[in-house]
């Protein structure tokens, strides 16, 4: 089904997410994945693969998905909706508030599809390290002698949360209230969201980055998500965000990942100059989210959905 998927999106690269990938990465004691299959009389009919995620826009937990296909045969009889359903229900009772997922700009069926559960978010750009881009991030080496990185700790929280207001005020967004206790409470603990690092340079705070793993299909491997980098103005110009961004990599090769991806603000071009230094804009997708009152009915439809 999943190379079914790719041959309806017309990518030229056949997909490597074999039985043998299935198996190796969605199970066992670090699963990248779950996946829920849609039967009928017996048969397989359809798929969604997901992920666990995070967000920073709502502070609050969330699934991506990254896969959801319904045979040919099958279609026109809500399975897809089905799916995407039962997934939110799941997740929701994990803690997720929220539900986002990419879509071809080419695909006007599949955006139609997705026009009833969710919007588009068409202001930011999908960006990635992958191949030669992402191994060169693992391995720069290079440092600032008066900079530290370390991972966030729970007391890091009131932190997070100024730079986090300091980075949206930025680039023309509203702050967060309440982002220091969401921080403390998906963060940290015995089910972490998120991972954050925070960079320090001559003892005073300068920046951080928040990233979790998260999973691809067409070429079969794990990666990192990449919610959050910034550096205080004060701290900029010594390399701050280099390295932030190469440690992100570093932590996510250490978990078997093999790339990198984030969204960027398509008006916010001195992040995107500085991206495309090390990484590649991805042009041909869109992201999408389904979130507050909308996620709650998408879940709550669930039972009644996968009766029929």
């Amino acid at each position: 089904m999943c190379a079914g998927l790719s041959a309806a999106e017309g990518l030229e690269i056949a997909s490597r997410f074999t039985a043998e990938a299935f198996r190796r990465d969605g199970f066992g004691p670090d699963p990248a994945f779950s996946c829920l299959i849609a039967e009928a009389e017996g048969d397989a009919i359809g798929y969604v693969l997901h992920c666990r995620d995070y967000d920073t826009d709502h502070l609050c937990r969330s699934v991506y998905l990254a896969d959801l296909y319904v045979e040919t045969a099958a279609r026109g009889r809500g399975v897809a909706a089905a799916l995407m359903a039962a997934v939110a229900r799941d997740s929701r009772a994990l803690g997720a508030r929220l539900m986002m997922w990419g879509v071809l700009k080419s695909n006007q069926t599949a955006r139609r599809f997705y026009a009833a559960f969710g919007e588009e978010i068409d202001d930011q750009i999908e960006t990635g390290a992958v191949g030669d881009q992402f191994s060169s991030l693992v391995a720069d080496g290079r440092c600032d002698d008066r900079l530290l990185l370390r991972p966030a700790e729970a007391g890091d929280t009131p932190l997070l949360a100024r730079f986090l207001d300091a980075m949206l005020t930025e680039i023309g967004l509203p702050r967060r209230p309440g982002a220091e206790e969401r921080f403390r409470a998906d963060g940290f603990g015995r089910d972490p969201a998120f991972t954050a690092l925070v960079a320090e340079r001559a003892g005073a705070p300068a920046g951080y980055a928040l990233f979790w793993p998260t999973y691809d299909t067409e070429s079969a491997c794990r990666g990192g998500w990449l919610s959050d980098l910034y550096v205080a103005p004060e701290a900029r110009g010594h390399g701050v965000a280099r390295q932030l961004l190469a440690e992100v990599a570093r932590c996510t090769a250490a978990r078997d990942g093999r790339y990198l991806v984030w969204l960027v603000h398509e008006s916010n071009h001195g992040a995107r100059a500085f991206y495309r230094r090390y990484a590649e804009e991805w042009h041909d997708g869109l992201a999408c989210v389904c979130a507050g009152d909308r996620f709650d009915a998408l879940a709550d439809s669930a039972v009644s959905s996968m009766q029929g």
